[in-house]
């Protein structure tokens, strides 16, 4: 790999690392009181906390990705950079799961329907949601343990015909395929619906009540309209990543330096993204991140 790339990667690698361990470890910490509590105002706080506690331990994964990748310790044993791709993904997987639920879980709090179907999902959400969390990690792992076994590490012996890491892998198309569907498309489906039902119920509510005489405090408007500001960037955060995720499979650009890092970048960052989306989207976790910073 260049000079250059090398240096721009442990750069950005360093700020990540700082910014995005600290805003999810502020989220964690926050949060982890409301862990036992199952009631409905708290649901939301205790959702927080695992996405928080996800994030970060993605965040660490990746610093330690890089490490090895840095100091070529990937070429020394094969098993570990298949641990390393089986748990990443996993650990992605749950974080898409995670946004799910929480995406599900505004949308049920805002959008009122007498839909049968509609008030079952409501009635049994909040309860259940513990269920959801442990049932969407050991899903994660079963989809992506045949990883381990079907990746196969290749190192050319022209190394002008090496990737941007010194080696490339290979994946099983069918365990590639079947993950993307449970563990992309699924997940990704069921949050852009949430969310496109909630935005467009805080929007009908604001403008119904600016029309009307008793009209929404200066406040109470600016908090509606953060948490459709907030619901549209998770939206093109996720799908950002997604369409990242979906070219990174794709060999004949990982053998470009340039766009193998591009793409590395991006991933990296989304951690971080994730946690400055949910921090300043959160009018409590923003004023103890202010907090924080003036001490």
């Amino acid at each position: 790999m260049k000079p250059e790339l090398r240096i721009t990667r442990s750069v950005i690698l360093a700020i990540t690392g700082v910014t995005g361990t600290v805003l999810n470890s502020i989220i964690v910490a926050l949060n982890f009181r409301f862990w036992r509590d199952v009631t409905t105002s708290k649901s939301y706080n205790r959702l927080l906390f695992v996405i928080g506690l996800t994030n970060t331990i993605l965040q660490a994964h990746f610093i330690f990705d890089a490490i090895l990748q840095t100091f070529s310790l990937y070429l020394l044993n094969e098993n570990v950079l298949l641990f390393m791709i089986t748990f990443g993904f996993t650990l992605i997987n749950v974080n898409v799961w995670n946004t799910t639920w929480l995406s599900l879980l505004c949308c049920v709090r805002l959008v009122n329907s007498s839909h049968c179907f509609y008030l079952k999902i409501k009635a049994k959400l909040f309860s259940y949601l513990h269920h959801l969390i442990v049932g969407s990690v050991l899903f994660a792992v079963t989809i992506n343990l045949p990883l381990f076994w079907t990746t196969n590490l290749h190192i050319p012996a022209n190394t002008t015909d090496s990737s941007a890491s010194g080696y490339f892998i290979t994946m099983d198309n069918y365990c590639i395929i079947f993950s993307s569907i449970f563990n992309f498309t699924v997940p990704f489906s069921l949050t852009y619906v949430s969310i496109g039902l909630s935005v467009s119920t805080l929007l009908r509510h604001i403008r119904k009540m600016e029309r009307s005489d008793s009209h929404l405090t200066s406040a109470q408007l600016q908090g509606h309209y953060r948490a459709v500001k907030t619901m549209v960037i998770r939206v093109f955060l996720d799908f950002l990543f997604f369409f990242i995720i979906v070219l990174g499979v794709s060999e004949s650009l990982i053998f470009n330096s340039a766009t193998y890092s591009v793409l590395w970048l991006a991933v990296l960052t989304y951690p971080t993204s994730q946690g400055f989306v949910l921090v300043f989207g959160n009018p409590k976790l923003k004023s103890a991140v202010c907090g924080l910073m003036k001490c």
